[in-house]
């Protein structure tokens, strides 16, 4: 048996491989579109791109390995089935049961791994993401460069002539609110810093201008403040244990866990449909093998995502049962024959 099991991982981890390597490429290279997408919003330098693409890392993997080791291992008995290796097997005396044995030890063992990303390293990875982010877009609303046009501050448009030691030179912003009110500030310099409110625009020896349809108001200051609100909310880091006690009163947070649970056990609560679909007699069947397991895979995502989004935490329930689908096949198609 021991032979037997030695035999059967050597034929899956070549295909695990096999599957694993493309998918995992076109799983980065869709996460770097989304990477590069943010280069219109912040500015980074490549240490920085390969950065973010660390923090999104963990999700890459999680999807790939869950992925991979169901179609391989349908692929690994599929294509022993082919060359009737099973088929001698079988002849021998050794069930079913016994072939799917090495494949539901490395299905318990990479579930446990998936759940370690899932519910651990995925989160703190999309924490420091976002953190970085939100870094970056706060780096950037410091970093105003004369004679720049589509500098953003807040709701107003920002342009400033020039730049001598700490302050801005020539300062003019532009903003129309909701009500179709323009309004239009000049100031001689200005400066901007860091506060608890947010970051402060000061502005001085200025003045400020409001147009509407019928009146024009005129405003001259020697001081005035402006404060970007938006850049306040500043990112915290939750610690796991309280970052998932939210799933118990948050909708968002228990759709999370849900949904990262059932891939994390994607190849566990698949295993006996592995059988099913990859053990067969080819002299008298003949299947598409890639796009049966391509299908049950789609099945179980959208299974996945649409029970996770309005039973949260309830929709595990269907783990058992999924399995429960599963081994009721093999055990009718693949058992009673072999």
């Amino acid at each position: 048996m021991r032979r037997l099991t030695n035999y059967l991982n050597s034929h899956f981890f070549s295909s695990f491989l096999t599957f694993l390597l493309p998918l995992f490429g076109i799983a980065s290279l869709i996460f770097f579109v989304k990477i590069v997408s943010m280069t219109s919003i912040i500015r980074i330098d490549l240490f920085e791109l390969l950065e973010m693409f660390f923090y999104l890392l963990p999700q890459i993997l999680f999807f790939t390995l869950s992925i991979s080791f169901f179609i391989a291992a349908v692929s690994t008995l599929y294509r022993l089935s082919y060359e009737f290796e099973l088929i001698a097997t079988f002849a021998l005396g050794i069930s079913p049961n016994k072939i799917l044995k090495p494949f539901f030890k490395q299905a318990i063992l990479l579930s446990i791994i998936l759940s370690i990303f899932g519910l651990i390293l995925i989160p703190q990875a999309k924490q420091l993401y976002k953190g970085f982010i939100t870094h970056k877009k706060r780096e950037l609303q410091l970093n105003i460069k004369p004679n720049d046009y589509g500098h953003k501050f807040g709701s107003w448009l920002l342009f400033i002539q020039g730049k001598q030691d700490n302050h801005y030179i020539d300062v003019a912003l532009y903003s129309q609110d909701t009500q179709k009110k323009e309004n239009f500030i000049l100031a001689s310099k200005a400066t901007i810093s860091n506060s608890p409110r947010g970051i402060k625009l000061t502005l001085f020896n200025g003045k400020a201008f409001s147009y509407d349809k019928e009146t024009l108001q005129q405003i001259t200051f020697e001081k005035m403040e402006i404060y970007d609100r938006s850049s306040s909310r500043v990112f915290h880091y939750t610690e796991i244990l309280n970052y998932w006690k939210e799933a118990f009163k948050n909708k968002k947070r228990a759709f999370d866990m849900a949904f990262f649970l059932f891939i994390a056990f994607f190849p566990l609560s698949s295993i006996y449909l592995v059988g099913y679909l990859g053990i067969t007699n080819t002299r008298y069947e003949r299947r598409n093998i890639f796009f049966s397991s391509l299908m049950a895979t789609l099945l179980y995502f959208a299974l996945a995502f649409g029970v996770a989004k309005p039973l949260g935490l309830k929709a595990l329930i269907f783990l058992p049962i999924w399995m429960l689908i599963g081994y009721i096949l093999f055990r009718k198609k693949i058992l009673k024959r072999y």
